[in-house]
């Protein structure tokens, strides 16, 4: 079946590379840059700088909450927002060296993720007698009494949201308030938080903050910072909360387009400039510049039991500084990506694909994206071996940024999070690579011309230009993130995908378990680690479905078509969240397969904590039409997950799923089916989608 190798082997080698990687790599200490506060403004501004002095952090804690916070931006009249990002570098967390974690390239930005964990801290908060929203009742966040209201200042419209205290830490002193929205938030809006009729442990309510009271009661001689609190309480907030003071409030603005897609938007842009003008060769041979197609090379090409295996590159142009897994993004004065003068990035390509021409006529074509810090040779195991069956050919280049011989900077980053942009950096230049990847396949003077890709009569083996793309795990990660920016495809698999790594996914992930090991003793404080974890994901936007998906399947990018997705869910999967998956649907606008679940399956006992409706917020899908989006959940038999954010260790959670379906030939015919007419059909009997096959 066309999923990653087997998750648990997979994770042990990961970690025995890492661990290598980790003795090997020498951890770079970079100096905190203080940021300058900006002068004052003729609009009404968020505040102090650094600290926000709505709240106190807990003991031991530095700074930055609540989060995401306008109090922690400045006036610009440059971005699309008309706020850019002012993080403290000398007031947020630091490592056991003491180095705090770089804002500089957070910093650039125009406002925060579109799916931030919106944090904050509230003393032995008692999450069911405040009647808070779980994971497993998401609709109850939109009631009209809601102890929590997430606001769009823009639309007036709520969101749905589940909270939880962070299980990642036991100690009640400590514990964030982790509040997570259910659909990506809209870029470039503003969104007001308000928490009230909040319990504590001992069943009495919980005061307002002083800081709170203090902003209710503002007038022009109170401080900046109140004045603009009561602005958010008495005007955004007054249809949620009238005449009450609530317990606690703040605003926050999100990150538009240009400050999330804009380099990847860029790098796209000048790198098909740089591909119409320049005189490539193909296998040593001149061709016009007005032929489209990356230079390339086979190096091998063998033929097994009717599969032609195909190894070789192709070059892309360089935008890092080097070819190097360190190395950063080349840029203008601007801090606009740039190619690096005449240097490239030579690029690997593994293709499998029938070795002669069936009776239906040429392979159906698909770029392929592997798994976590995985490689291009993903494709040429059980991964891929069903779809060939199904006269599918595919190709594969290693994901730069996320695949095995980046294993070092992840080592790196891990011990001081300043040096993440360096693998976001190589994630975007990944971005490029997979855009030539899928030219060579559309271009007749690409993969078709070489003999390697023909039969023995001179004819391509696949379907020239129609290439379409699957990702699964990482591959579906940040499969729609290459996929919004990309001209090359119109459908797109999105298998066991999910978006969010640093707010949802990783904490929920057991291969978590293995990096934690290691950042965890870098960053000792677990408040710490969720805020430098939110600082990171202001960088990954630009790499992963958080940054694009409002833009994958409606309101494509200019000159980019949307897409059609079909998302690919295992329930209680071990490695991608299912909280993940479907704030991705959502957000995207997917239609589901119902019924979605039926918890008593396999005829034992029905399994607990289940969500009161799975797959909440979706409608039903038409499966006998081309799908717009479409997202199927597919029920392997595995207990429910936890529903706080810790992953499911241990036996209780049973077999992880996360790689099921190689064996289910009723979730391959709805892949090849969906990839050649657009339509996701129905292949469970109008049941929800069971296999007891993996």
């Amino acid at each position: 079946m066309i999923l990653e190798r087997g998750g648990r082997t997979m994770g042990r080698d990961r970690w025995r590379w890492l661990s290598l990687a980790v003795c090997t790599v020498l951890v770079l200490v970079a100096a905190g840059c203080a940021t300058t506060a900006a002068k004052g403004t003729s609009t009404l501004d968020p505040g102090v700088r650094g600290c926000d002095v709505l709240l106190t952090a807990p003991v031991g804690h530095d700074c930055l909450l609540p989060w995401p916070n306008n109090a922690f931006t400045v006036a610009s009249k440059r971005t699309v927002t008309g706020r850019r990002l002012s993080i403290s570098s000398s007031l947020d967390p630091t490592n056991v060296r003491g180095v705090h974690a770089s804002t500089t390239y957070a910093n650039q930005g125009d406002g925060f993720s579109p799916g931030s964990v919106i944090m904050t801290y509230v003393p032995h908060l008692d999450l069911e007698a405040s009647h808070i929203a779980s994971s497993t009742d998401i609709g109850s966040s939109l009631d009209s009494n809601a102890p929590i209201v997430i606001l769009d200042t823009a639309t007036g419209r709520r969101v749905p949201y589940f909270a939880e205290l962070d299980a990642q830490t036991t100690n009640m002193a400590e514990q964030l308030l982790l509040i997570h929205p259910a659909v990506a938030l809209i870029e470039a809006h503003r969104y007001a938080v308000v928490l009230r009729d909040l319990v504590d442990t001992s069943g009495k309510p919980i005061a307002p903050l002083p800081s709170t009271t203090t902003a209710w009661n503002a007038t022009t001689k109170s401080s900046t910072r109140m004045q603009y609190l009561s602005k958010v309480l008495h005007t955004d907030l007054t249809s949620v909360i009238g005449s009450t003071e609530p317990d606690m409030a703040w605003d926050f603005t999100v990150a538009s387009e240009e400050g999330l897609a804009g380099p990847a938007l860029t790098m796209r842009r000048l790198a098909y400039q740089w591909l119409a003008t320049h005189h490539l060769t193909h296998d040593g041979q001149a061709v016009p510049s007005s032929n489209d197609a990356p230079a390339f090379t086979v190096t091998s090409s063998t033929t097994t039991n009717g599969v032609r295996d195909v190894h070789g590159t192709f070059q892309v142009p360089l935008f890092l500084t080097d070819t190097t897994p360190f190395s950063a993004m080349t840029v203008n004065d601007a801090g606009d990506p740039v190619i690096n003068g005449t240097k490239t990035w030579t690029a690997n390509f593994i293709c499998v694909l029938p070795s002669t021409i069936s009776p239906a006529g040429p392979a159906l074509p698909t770029v392929y994206g592997h798994g976590l810090l995985g490689s291009a040779n993903e494709i040429e195991g059980s991964s891929f071996s069903a779809a060939l069956t199904h006269n599918m050919a595919g190709c594969a280049t290693d994901w730069v940024g996320m695949s095995a011989s980046d294993i070092p900077n992840v080592a790196r980053n891990l011990n001081d999070m300043s040096t993440f942009n360096t693998q976001v950096d190589h994630m975007l230049q990944g971005f490029v690579n997979f855009q030539f990847l899928g030219r060579l396949i559309n271009s007749p003077v690409g993969f078709a011309s070489n003999p390697a890709f023909q039969s023995a009569s001179g004819l391509a083996l696949f379907q020239v230009g129609k290439c379409t793309f699957m990702g699964y795990s990482q591959g579906g990660i940040m499969g729609g993130a290459v996929s919004a920016v990309s001209t090359e495809w119109s459908r797109v698999i999105l298998g066991v995908p999910g978006m969010d790594y640093g707010g949802l996914l990783l904490p929920r992930s057991v291969d978590w378990n293995e990096f934690a090991a290691i950042y965890d003793k870098a960053y000792t404080n677990p408040v710490d680690r969720q805020v430098v974890l939110q600082l990171a994901q202001l960088l990954w936007d630009r790499g992963e479905n958080e940054g694009y998906a409002e833009h994958l399947t409606s309101d494509p990018y200019p000159g980019i078509p949307a897409k059609q997705i079909f998302i690919i869910e295992n329930y209680g999967d071990h490695q991608v969240a299912n909280v993940s998956a479907e704030m991705l649907a959502r957000t995207v606008g997917a239609q589901n397969h119902q019924p979605a679940f039926n918890p008593s399956f396999f005829g034992g006992t029905p399994r607990t904590n289940v969500p009161v409706v799975v797959q909440w917020g979706l409608s039903r899908l038409d499966q006998t039409q081309p799908a717009k989006a479409g997202i199927v959940l597919w029920d392997y038999g595995t207990p429910t997950p936890p529903t706080t954010d810790l992953a499911p260790n241990g036996p209780a959670y049973g077999a992880d799923p996360h790689g099921d379906g190689r064996g289910n030939a009723s979730l391959l015919t709805q892949i090849t089916t969906f990839l050649k007419t657009g339509v996701i059909p129905d292949v469970c009997g109008g049941k929800a989608c069971q296999s007891s096959t993996p």
